[in-house]
């Protein structure tokens, strides 16, 4: 790079940048939060525009591994190739170097074939770091740009990370690697280091050992290090406690009660369904005598027919026709609008209530289909066809009595026809519900591969995948099409059958007008034969409009299983018969209590955690450290009952209140927590730290000077009401982070939970947030989970866990001793 300036769309982020990498180095790349770290790799990426300057690249392929790791719903061992060709040599030699040798051993039989859910939902914060790190080494490029991938682990796996795949005796000891991190006592062994200020290069130098930053490494224990790696590839292993569970669409007829709630939705009930029938009959008993009114009136001499009677009766009649229609069309729509309100906010609430099992089994394209494809279609196109159906039912209906009542033989055929009419539909409707179905079920693989491949975009154009991805996305879209093909032609096949047999009732009706010619007057006749000439449209449109609309019914279906998911606070609460009353200051000491506590994320998985026994004193600050995937975070969950009730035996007291008696609102109102992976809303800066709006500006303020942000509010002409993107995409994740810190002191919790807070901040904010947690907590009851021996140093004792166990629960200065 040499004068290189780069920006986010409208916002400068790097300035006059000069560069020079060699081939086959390793520069480590430091600097504050926001400093401009990651967008450095995005520039390197070409992911941010050039302003100025130039930048120039003697790589053919690059290799990336994201700050927040990438993780798609399929199998480990697909998230690590990445669509790539099996090498098992350096598959083993990369899963060795990322220490994942004993998840695999963990993980059971499956090993690397365990199906991940979306987004890596069942596995760990280290877990996922690791993943994404391997699919970066699996890949044979010239360039690898690790972005900060040693925040989420141990110290002790960080090390052995550092050692086998990135330092100077590691896997990629000669490639080139530009590796991100706030753990800068492994940058002694880089041959340059970057120091970033500001979007600028402040430094450029070989680094050494600052001073109070040596390698703090804590006591957690490694089964690995002397393990021989023994993984065998499997080929034909199933993961038969799969979390992501395959969508099934259910069988036969829609059910009858899905089609009374459409139709008896608040706000009219009954009462609006009782009205529809009337208004739908009314308008078409006015139509039907307005057209025999005129039958009879052409019918009359030529002195009667000028009579001005007639003409106001039928002008009459054609103006309450016209009444009639619209006010029944509107009605309808209003009706069906308000059934499919009511099922959107069923579907909204059963989710929103629904435990987080449910979307660790079901991926969001499954969840978007059905809230968007599925609810467009009760909303727009089940109501216009629903209308067009009874409409054309109702004409078709009064033509067949105007018939009748004109020339009765007719209805001898129509006593034939009419069994074989229903046996065609019946016939139909049972093949295309259920292509109606199956085109629903491969719709929800096209959303899933849309939204993963959304948030991985950098990574798959890092890696020149798009091909790859774009083929899946076309494999899917085709197995979508051939299900929606084989239902128009269904329909066309229908049609064609109607046609012949409603073709079939014109003939025989003028042959008989003909052969009757004596007995029916000529207008009558002519009546007749335009009503069956009509009839050819209507009632063809009409029977394959309430097949069509009982093919949309099938989104409905779908919608009202979603309305039908049972509440989060129902399962919890099967164990406990009767709520306890809280007091309003509960709770007022900060006890925290497990006894023989038994953690499982599923009944049928193994236990997480085991048998826990622990006592936390009212303001007591705790330290939990362990390896990534020891049950540390699996605490937290516990405390916010996160899983079924029956996956859990023991208890947890919160001063002495067992908390599986206690509404889940309670519970988790009265927690505040700081989780591993920051979540921002899409909304102000303001909403996201106070949400419920229950502080002033000042208070909010407050709280983000506290966390030294309040230059982000100071520089922005929006100051509080500046918007945070999704995610907080447009925000670094250290910030993200801190912005949860603020969150958390503004809502003064007595238990404050702490998720590694501060994996993504560099040690001087580190330093910082501790010293904040320490002031404004001081009287509050602190579990934190952390990585950083230093973070957790003046915690009055340390929680270490090992594979779900209390290795160590103890003063932080008895440590060493085990």
């Amino acid at each position: 790079m040499e004068g290189a300036s780069f920006s986010w769309k409208d916002n400068s982020c790097l300035f006059d940048l000069h560069l020079k990498v060699q081939y086959g180095t390793l520069v480590g790349v430091k600097g504050a939060i926001a400093a401009g770290k990651s967008s450095l790799l995005a520039a390197i990426l070409g992911e941010i525009n050039l302003v100025n300057g130039t930048i120039r690249q003697y790589v053919r392929s690059v290799s990336y591994a994201p700050q927040l790791p990438w993780i798609f719903a399929d199998t480990i061992r697909n998230n690590i190739l990445l669509g790539k060709v099996m090498d098992e040599e350096r598959y083993k030699n990369v899963i060795k170097a990322c220490c994942l040798d004993v998840d695999l051993q963990n993980f059971g039989k499956v090993a690397d074939l365990m199906m991940i859910g979306d987004k890596g939902v069942n596995l760990s914060g280290g877990q996922k770091a690791r993943i994404s790190l391997a699919r970066a080494l699996y890949t044979d490029a010239d360039l690898y740009l690790l972005d900060d991938p040693l925040a989420a682990v141990d110290s002790n796996v960080a090390k052995k990370i550092f050692d086998q795949c990135i330092g100077p005796r590691s896997l990629l000891r000669e490639k080139t690697r530009i590796l991100v991190t706030h753990q800068i006592h492994f940058l002694d062994e880089a041959d340059q280091t970057i120091l970033l200020t500001n979007g600028r290069i402040d430094e450029f130098y070989s680094e050494q050992p600052a001073d109070g930053e040596q390698s703090n490494t804590t006591t957690e224990m490694n089964s690995s290090d002397d393990d021989k790696f023994n993984f065998k590839l499997k080929t034909a292993t199933t993961d038969m406690n799969s979390i992501v569970k395959t969508e099934t669409s259910t069988d036969g007829a829609v059910n009858w009660n899905v089609w009374f709630q459409l139709f008896t939705a608040p706000p009219l009930h009954w009462l609006g369904f009782f009205l529809s029938l009337i208004l739908i009959f009314t308008a078409e008993a006015m139509d039907d005598f307005s057209n025999r009114w005129l039958s009879l009136w052409s019918a009359k001499s030529e002195k009667n027919q000028s009579s001005s009677f007639d003409a106001y009766v039928y002008l009459g009649l054609t103006l309450g026709t016209l009444i009639a229609a619209l006010v029944r069309a509107g009605f309808l729509f209003y009706i069906m609008l308000c059934g499919s309100t009511y099922f959107h906010n069923q579907m909204l609430t059963g989710i929103l209530y629904t435990s987080l099992r449910f979307f660790e089994s079901n991926p969001s394209g499954r969840i978007l289909n059905r809230v968007s494809k599925d609810q467009q279609a009760i909303d727009e196109l089940l109501p216009l066809t629903l209308v067009d159906s009874i409409q054309y039912l109702v004409l078709t209906i009064g033509s067949v009595v105007i018939i009748g009542t004109i020339n009765p033989w007719v209805l001898l055929i129509l006593v034939t026809l009419t069994p074989i009419f229903w046996w065609l539909r019946r016939f139909y409707i049972r093949s295309s519900r259920q292509l109606k179905r199956l085109e629903s079920v491969t719709r929800s693989p096209i959303y899933a591969l849309f939204s993963s491949s959304l948030d991985g975009l950098t990574s798959i154009r890092a890696f020149q995948v798009q091909d790859d991805f774009m083929n899946m996305f076309m494999e899917r879209i085709d197995t979508n099409s051939r299900a929606y093909f084989a239902l128009l032609a269904a329909a066309r096949w229908f049609s064609f059958q109607l046609s012949n047999m409603v073709s079939l009732l014109i003939l025989v009706t003028a042959i008989l007008a003909v052969a009757l010619r004596h007995q029916i007057n000529s207008s009558a006749a002519a009546l007749t034969i335009t009503y069956c000439i009509t009839i050819v449209d209507l009632f063809q449109w009409a029977v394959r409009q309430s097949a069509e609309a009982e093919n949309y019914m099938t989104s409905a279906e779908r919608i009202h299983e979603y309305g039908q998911l049972v509440p989060e606070n129902h399962k919890n609460n099967s164990t406990c018969s009767v709520l306890v009353q809280l007091p309003n200051d509960w709770p007022s000491q900060g006890i925290i209590e497990f006894k023989d506590y038994t953690f499982r994320y599923r009944p049928e998985l193994d236990p997480v955690l085991k048998n826990l026994n622990l006592r936390i004193e009212s303001k007591e600050k705790i330290g939990v450290i362990g390896r990534t995937g020891a049950g540390k975070s699996s605490l937290l969950q516990g405390l916010f009952r996160l899983v079924d009730q029956s996956s859990i035996t023991g208890s947890i007291l919160i001063d002495d209140i067992d908390i599986a008696c206690i509404s889940l609102d309670q519970l988790r109102s009265h927690l505040s927590v700081i989780p591993q992976a920051p979540v921002l809303f899409c909304g102000t800066l303001r909403y996201n730290i106070d949400p419920f709006a229950q502080y002033s500006d000042e208070e909010c303020l407050t709280a983000l000077e506290a966390v030294q942000l309040k230059q982000l509010v100071c520089n922005h002409p929006d100051r509080l009401s500046q918007l945070v993107a999704e995610s907080g995409s447009n925000l670094s994740a250290g910030e993200r982070q801190l912005i949860c810190v603020a969150r958390a002191i503004l809502k003064r919790s007595h238990i404050l939970l702490i998720d590694e807070a501060t994996a993504n901040v560099d040690h001087v904010t580190d330093s910082m947030i501790q010293k904040v947690i320490a002031d404004k907590f001081r009287d509050r009851t602190i579990l934190t989970i952390a990585h950083r021996l230093n973070t957790i140093a003046n915690s009055d004792r340390i929680l270490m866990l090992q594979q779900g166990e209390v290795a160590y629960f103890d003063v932080p200065s008895n440590i060493d001793l085990i």
